[in-house]
């Protein structure tokens, strides 16, 4: 028998695959009406989306498994993400923001979770969502001093 996929497996995973791209883990839109910024983390990818003016948009999307790190800068009242990727040079990460506080802290820890559940070559897919949410959540919490 031959090692090539069969159509029908092909389809079935292209389907699995737009359903991942397609089921969130985390999202958060900034508070600004002149310039809002949107962060989403689905089980594929990692997106922001900057709209200013009245129809300028710039989007930004990363496969998760090209996040190297994501740092989380909060003060008081509201706070950034930090993205560092393949792509971004070491000293110069992508940022979103501003986000409010818990956001920030929300965003970073469910990211940061996915990011190491990855490197452990964990797999993710049988994982029912909000539950994969409550795991990734307490495997990426390390600040638990900035609550």
């Amino acid at each position: 028998m031959d090692n090539q996929q069969q159509p029908d497996d092909s389809i079935k995973a292209l389907r699995r695959a737009i359903w991942d791209s397609n089921e969130i883990l985390v999202t958060a839109s900034t508070i600004s009406p002149l310039r809002k910024n949107t962060l989403t983390l689905n089980r594929t990818k990692l997106f922001a989306e900057e709209k200013s003016g009245l129809s300028n948009v710039a989007v930004m999307s990363v496969r998760v498994e090209d996040v190297l790190n994501v740092n989380g800068a909060v003060g008081p009242v509201f706070g950034f993400v930090k993205i560092h990727t393949k792509f971004t040079a070491p000293d110069k990460p992508y940022s979103v923001g501003p986000f409010r506080r818990k956001d920030v802290l929300n965003l970073k820890r469910i990211i940061q979770g996915y990011i190491i559940a990855l490197e452990k070559k964990i797999d993710l897919n049988p994982i029912p969502t909000s539950e994969l949410i409550a795991m990734l959540y307490a495997l990426g919490e390390d600040d638990s001093s900035i609550r």
